[in-house]
């Protein structure tokens, strides 16, 4: 999918207050990345998309050198936070989805993880009153999905707010295909980070 595609989904603003959301949770591990996308549907079946990258603060000045990305821009734009030092603090990551409802007046009906790194985060936001589930990271379980948000943004049926981050997400996604050529997202095949679009 070309990035202009994607650019064409952008809008001023989201009003998210009183929307049921789910959220869609990519934990990692060392100098990766983690996000948190927040969707919602509304009323004309369009997709409604924020999302955040979290980063090891420790790793910033090797990141933006290795990626040719400046991290300290799209944490001052609110669409990246840094914490930890060489690894990411995931209490930042879990208090950020604890207190997202009252942050964006919304209501949370679930929330999906990949299980790798992501089994005490999930027990965490259960103890705290969230629906957890787990998403197999498998053709049969991502490719649907995969799909439909391809589909969404070609049909200008997508949203997001300005996020030059998500876009740099989405250029670098490459997908592989199953035995019934079914397309889902490939991290190993990809040209750099792509956590904010598998999160979505």
């Amino acid at each position: 999918m070309q990035l202009k595609d994607v650019q064409k989904c952008k809008v001023q603003s989201i009003d998210w207050s009183g929307r049921v959301v789910y959220l869609g949770l990519d934990l990692s591990e060392s100098n990766d990345n983690t996000s948190v996308a927040m969707v919602a549907v509304d009323d004309d079946d369009e997709i409604l998309c924020e999302t955040v990258a979290f980063i090891p603060e420790g790793r910033i000045d090797e990141k933006n050198a290795f990626e040719k990305i400046d991290y300290r821009e799209h944490i001052r734009n609110g669409k990246a936070i840094a914490c930890g030092d060489k690894v990411i603090d995931y209490a930042v990551v879990e208090d950020y989805i604890l207190n997202i409802e009252q942050k964006f007046g919304v209501h949370v009906q679930a929330v999906g993880y990949d299980r790798y790194n992501a089994l005490s985060t999930a027990q965490k936001l259960e103890r705290a009153g969230f629906t957890t589930v787990e998403i197999r990271q498998h053709s049969s379980t991502l490719a649907s999905p995969t799909k439909l948000l391809k589909e969404k943004i070609l049909e200008g049926q997508f949203q997001y707010t300005e996020n030059r981050l998500f876009e740099i997400n989405f250029q670098n996604t490459r997908v592989t295909y199953d035995t019934n050529r079914s397309a889902y997202c490939n991290k190993k095949r990809s040209k750099g980070k792509i956590d904010m679009a598998v999160a979505t």
